[in-house]
């Protein structure tokens, strides 16, 4: 029990790191920064989304 908490909160802490260094430099003080990631993402990343989006409120 208490590896699967640990283990749980290292990922989340993981996640939480890469995630502020990878936008830490990210204008999001316009609509293109904030809504659209400053249009760094591509079309594959955008379509996997809203798929993935769609397929998890199916189950």
């Amino acid at each position: 029990m208490i590896f699967t908490v640990v283990s749980f909160l290292l990922f989340t802490l993981l996640v939480a790191f890469i995630s502020y260094w990878k936008t830490k430099d990210e204008d999001l003080s316009t609509q293109d920064g904030y809504f659209l990631a400053g249009r760094s993402l591509t079309g594959w990343v955008i379509g996997g989304s809203l798929m993935l989006t769609n397929l998890s409120k199916d189950s």
